[in-house]
């Protein structure tokens, strides 16, 4: 039997390395979190966060500690010669609790997952950099350098997987040999300041003074903003300067006087438009900016290295556990290296769109603007991702209505989410497991097994819950949801008999009607991807 310190070694302590550690520690995985810097970061980064990133908070249980810090945002402003058109974002067939971007400074979300982890048993070790590893069948040997000065020391840990979350310059990526392809495009200038200004605060905005565009994101904080110069011209290390710069820009942008203060925080780059062709070699994986670097525009660089680590911690834990063999963790790169992909074309698009001050007409101008804010909202928000072709969905027939395999369970407004049924639902369903949707067949068979998932054992890993118009009766340690208005039911189209299969990640796996249809499908999952024949969990 071979010996292991730890089940995961996560190296990065951002929002990736905080979701990645938060939800294995949940799960019973053993896990050391390391950072390479001296403490938590103060200065701001990432501000926008989209609707599926809110849905995972909210499945995770972190929402209530970061919506108090946050603004939202909800439409689109284009300040162009002497007009301003407004367009609100259009969420039309996207169904969501959240429709809208939510602003809030990356150090607070990161203070919130740190709270979170350490609460599970996960605290940072900051000042600890991953120097050097190796993996065999086994594990990974990693090298860890701390300290700074005679204090520094080295330390070997061997670990079972080994997860980079390390940013851009990825200590994890470049030592697997994975290329990120791509290309160099523009050099931008990004500073936070607040700013003497009426504009709107629920909004971003987009400015054209002569020579390039300015870009302005609202902070919760009062009066402040992030403003982005696509003419990345200006120094960051002279802030009153650039306070000056933007101050004359948007005062001939916007016809009138604008004071803009000393930024707290300045910024030059060179944006990267890049992704790995692979998001795991062995027992290593890489996700966020680790695998995919690409335009900040969108704000999309920590939802989805948040989606990453929600999409891999469930699998490596199944594995851990026993439940699953490592054929299931080549599910990762068949469901994320695609969308990182798809990441590049989108962002890219933004990125253009957004260096440019066409067209010049208020109709065309206006029309342009919804049409490019239509499908912006559906690329950065999340929530068009899907698996459809992944080898944990299996397709079959169904409803026209309702979510198909392979798609977010969640397609449901705030309004219907606060119905008894969804309540209850989205309580139960943060438990990181698999879960079984089992519909009653009748209003007085409520709670009891009837139509669904009862004539064989179901495994261990999957949780049943059964859902019905009537108060659930306790049923041998079976979850009951009651649905007295029929809300659950009527988004899910799903009636008496039906079922639905869950990931941990609160995508749907499968969905069916009876016995026969469940464990054709469940059959189907453990010969494809569920199976411990490969002895993973040794």
């Amino acid at each position: 039997m071979t010996s292991y310190d730890v089940d995961v070694l996560v190296a990065g302590a951002g929002p990736v390395g905080l979701t990645a550690a938060l939800q294995l520690a949940r799960a019973g995985v053993s896990v050391r979190l390391v950072d390479a810097a001296a403490g938590p970061a103060t200065t701001s980064r990432a501000l926008g966060t989209h609707a599926r990133s809110l849905e995972i908070y909210d499945q995770v249980g972190v929402l209530g500690d970061i919506a108090p810090h946050g603004t939202r945002v909800n439409g689109f402003i284009r300040h162009q010669a002497d007009r301003t058109s407004r367009v609100d974002y259009d969420f039309d067939g996207l169904a969501t609790r959240f429709p809208y971007m939510f602003n809030v400074d990356q150090v607070i979300t990161e203070r919130v997952l740190r709270g979170h982890a350490a609460a599970a048993g996960v605290a940072v070790e900051w000042d600890t950099r991953l120097e050097s590893f190796q993996q065999d069948d086994d594990a990974v040997t990693a090298v860890l350098h701390s300290g700074a000065g005679p204090s520094a020391g080295r330390e070997t840990v061997r670990a079972r997987y080994l997860w980079g979350c390390d940013g851009g310059r990825s200590t994890v990526r470049k030592a697997l040999g994975l290329p990120l392809a791509g290309e160099t495009a523009h050099t931008w200038l990004i500073a936070d300041a607040v700013v003497h200004t009426d504009l709107e605060r629920d909004g971003l905005h987009w400015l054209f003074p002569p020579g390039g565009a300015l870009m302005l994101f609202p902070f919760p904080d009062p009066g402040k903003w992030r403003l982005l110069d696509t003419t990345g011209e200006g120094d960051a290390g002279q802030p009153a300067q650039i306070a000056r710069q933007f101050g004359g820009k948007l005062s001939r942008a916007l016809g009138r006087d604008t004071v803009v203060d000393t930024p707290t925080w300045a910024s030059k780059f060179t944006i990267q438009q890049r992704a790995v062709p692979a998001m795991h070699v062995g027992r290593c994986f890489v996700s966020g900016d680790a695998a995919h670097v690409h335009s900040p525009a969108s704000g999309q660089g920590l939802n989805t290295g948040i989606q990453d680590a929600y999409n891999l911690a469930w699998k490596l834990a199944m594995v851990l556990h026993g439940h699953a063999g490592t054929a299931l963790l080549d599910t990762y790169d068949a469901e994320r290296v695609p969308i990182g992909r798809a990441l590049l074309a989108s962002t890219g698009e933004v990125m253009n769109t957004a260096m440019v001050d066409t067209p010049t007409t208020p109709h065309d101008a206006r029309a342009a603007d919804r049409d490019f804010m239509r499908r912006l909202i559906r690329n950065m928000s999340g929530l068009g991702i899907a698996y459809p072709d992944s080898p944990l969905t299996v397709p079959g027939d169904g409803p026209d209505a309702g979510p198909r395999p392979g798609q977010r369970l969640t397609q449901v407004s705030a309004a219907d989410a606060q119905s008894p049924g969804w309540t209850a639902l989205r309580g139960l369903l943060r438990t990181p497991a698999w879960h079984l949707l089992v519909f009653a067949g009748s209003e007085d068979a409520a709670g009891r097994d009837h139509g669904a998932a009862t004539a064989e054992p179901l495994p261990s890993w999957l949780d049943r819950i059964t859902v019905s118009r009537s108060r659930p009766h306790p049923d041998g340690g079976t979850r009951g949801v009651w649905d007295p208005d029929g809300r659950v039911g009527d988004t899910l189209a799903a009636t008496g008999g039906d079922w639905l299969l869950v990931r941990p990640d609160g995508y749907l796996s499968a969905r069916g009607t009876g016995d026969a249809e469940l464990l054709a499908a469940l059959d189907r999952l453990t010969a494809t991807c569920l199976s411990t024949r490969d002895g993973a969990a040794k």
